[in-house]
């Protein structure tokens, strides 16, 4: 077996050992839940912030909890000085954790709208891009935390920092073209696509411009992994 292969198959098993997992799957039953049991917020609007908040929820605090728990069991200090190649550390987590971010995605959007009423483009394509992107943001936010409390805040800001602008703005509280710079808003655009129309320069905008993100990164995140992670820096 390659070695992204072993490291592929050590992360599916230990995000169930940690019962990531699990978590997901509740995360989406208690969404549907929420949706049949509150009218008003079953809307396409409030289906997509759920589209946008799970790769959030998988991406930044779940590859968190990860690193911190490798830095715990010095899993990590183990890894520096193994064979093993920095981008297949990265990719490991990135593959199964997207992958995980998808399979949730789908169990509610097609359980919510049926199979046949989803735009699987924009539902593939939001998920991956958003998932990635939101996966290096955790990479460079845990390398500095030493303990999950130092993790949690480092989310808060995070999550606020990305998620209310474009939320103002889609909500129609507070639109402004300026919410165009920021990745998530790119990522909703996207998920407004899974269950509606979207205009095609918004989607190659909403393309591109993650692409461009998810670079910037993951150089980012590998230099945050070498100088706190392998270099031991502060």
């Amino acid at each position: 077996m390659s070695q992204l292969g072993t490291m592929l198959k050590w992360e599916f098993l230990l995000e169930f050992r940690y019962k990531l997992i699990h978590l997901s799957i509740i995360s989406v039953v208690i969404y549907l839940i929420a949706l049949q049991a509150i009218p008003t917020i079953d809307s396409k609007f409030f289906q997509s912030t759920f589209l946008f908040f799970d790769p959030v929820l998988i991406g930044i605090m779940f590859v968190g909890a990860l690193v911190l728990f490798e830095k715990n069991e010095n899993t990590l200090q183990a890894l520096t000085i193994t064979p093993m190649q920095t981008r297949n550390y990265f990719l490991s987590k990135i593959i199964t954790l997207t992958t995980l971010a998808i399979i949730t995605g789908l169990i509610f959007i097609v359980l919510k709208n049926g199979i046949f009423n989803v735009n699987y483009f924009y539902f593939f394509t939001g998920i991956i891009l958003s998932s990635v992107f939101l996966i290096l943001v955790g990479f460079i936010l845990v390398s500095r935390c030493n303990s999950i409390n130092e993790y949690l805040i480092m989310i808060m800001f995070a999550f606020l920092l990305l998620f209310i602008p474009p939320l103002l703005h889609f909500s129609g509280l507070f639109e402004n073209v300026v919410f165009y710079l920021w990745p998530s808003h790119a990522s909703f655009i996207l998920f407004n696509g899974v269950l509606g129309e979207v205009p095609l320069n918004e989607a190659l905008y909403s393309i591109l411009y993650l692409c461009v993100w998810i670079a910037i990164s993951f150089y980012l995140a590998y230099r945050a992994y070498y100088k706190y992670i392998v270099a031991g820096g502060k």
